[in-house]
């Protein structure tokens, strides 16, 4: 792949524009500006550049051959979904597991595969499967909490020992407000008390998650993030002023174009089509950068 550098970057946040050195589709080195090189330059001055997000959408691989929502995450700028199998029963965990692995790669974004279960099938064995796939995370449904209690945490927490893995919480039906609450709060006491990394709430589907929910599953700093020694992925925005009123201006960022690993997925408004397929993101320590720490309603 040929070296280049990226000159006048103004990343999303940022205060000083800066410029990154990429060689091998890998950022080698973020500075003020690297005057001793010869490299090919790209001047991107006229644009702010952020991180590809990562969205969750635990029924993707359903909507997965819908041109509509595969142009719905590129419009987005996201390069990487966050998705889960559904398992019933613990012999078919292979089965659901590769099944959900092959049409993720059919698409061209990367992904990192979950699963999504009952309390009672969790149990020892299903944990030392998900360590033997890297399954990173494990939502549970906690409609009935009964069911969540009835599970013997103690010999879980003792098979997460060589892959923590992260506990999420959802409703396969919706509660009412104060039935959602009752389940969250022994949701979260039981998780504190046996000390099991785990998060709080359910996660926002479809929309990007915060760095907070990427440090505890582990997908960063694999996604999510630009620095050296990750791929070059980033979004190039153009600022869009409204002045609705004199006293107040709203800026907002529009989406450009989207590089995912030196291939561009969206410029300009629209869709590319390209060859390049998605690829799972294997999350060798969960939660590695952050310890759990407890939410409260």
């Amino acid at each position: 792949m040929t070296s280049y550098i990226l000159e006048h970057v103004r990343m999303v946040g940022g205060s000083e524009p800066v410029s990154i050195l990429v060689e091998k589709g890998i950022i080698s080195a973020i500075r003020r500006s690297f005057p001793q090189y010869r490299f090919m330059r790209v001047d991107v001055s006229p644009f702010v550049m952020g991180p590809t997000p990562v969205f969750c959408d635990l029924e993707y691989p359903e909507h997965l051959l819908h041109q509509g929502s595969m142009d719905y995450y590129i419009g987005k700028g996201c390069t990487t979904i966050l998705t889960a199998f559904q398992l019933e029963y613990e012999y078919r965990f292979e089965e659901n597991w590769r099944g959900i692995k092959e049409t993720m790669q059919s698409s061209p974004l990367d992904f990192i595969i979950g699963m999504k279960t009952t309390p009672q099938k969790i149990t020892p064995g299903i944990i030392r499967l998900c360590r033997s796939r890297r399954v990173p995370v494990i939502w549970v449904d906690i409609t009935g909490v009964e069911a969540l209690l009835s599970v013997p945490w103690g010999w879980i927490k003792e098979a997460l020992n060589h892959y923590p893995i992260t506990f999420v919480p959802f409703f396969s039906t919706e509660p009412d407000t104060k039935t959602r609450e009752k389940h969250l709060r022994i949701w979260q006491n039981t998780m504190k008390s046996v000390k099991i990394p785990h998060i709080g709430l359910p996660i926002g589907q479809k929309v990007p998650l915060n760095g907070e929910v990427l440090k505890k599953i582990g997908i960063h700093p694999h996604r999510g993030i630009l620095s050296p020694g990750r791929e070059i992925s980033y979004n190039l925005y153009l600022e869009k002023d409204e002045e609705d009123d004199l006293l107040v201006r709203d800026t907002q960022l529009v989406l450009k174009c989207t590089m995912s690993k030196g291939e561009c997925l969206f410029l300009d408004g629209r869709p590319i089509a390209c060859q390049r397929k998605g690829e799972e993101i294997s999350i060798r320590t969960p939660g590695f950068f952050v310890e759990p720490t407890p939410y409260r309603l």
